[in-house]
């Protein structure tokens, strides 16, 4: 089971990585809209 895990983590990493970038930028971009709000209030 963990190999087969293991063999689609190496299939599917740059995916992966990609996708954690996005998640990341737009995380990002929710604080820093959140903070904007809050200070201009």
């Amino acid at each position: 089971m963990y190999k087969n895990l293991k063999d689609l983590y190496q299939k599917y990493k740059p995916y992966v990585r990609v996708d954690l970038v996005m998640y990341a930028v737009m995380i990002l971009l929710i604080v820093l809209y959140f903070i904007y709000g809050v200070l201009t209030q």
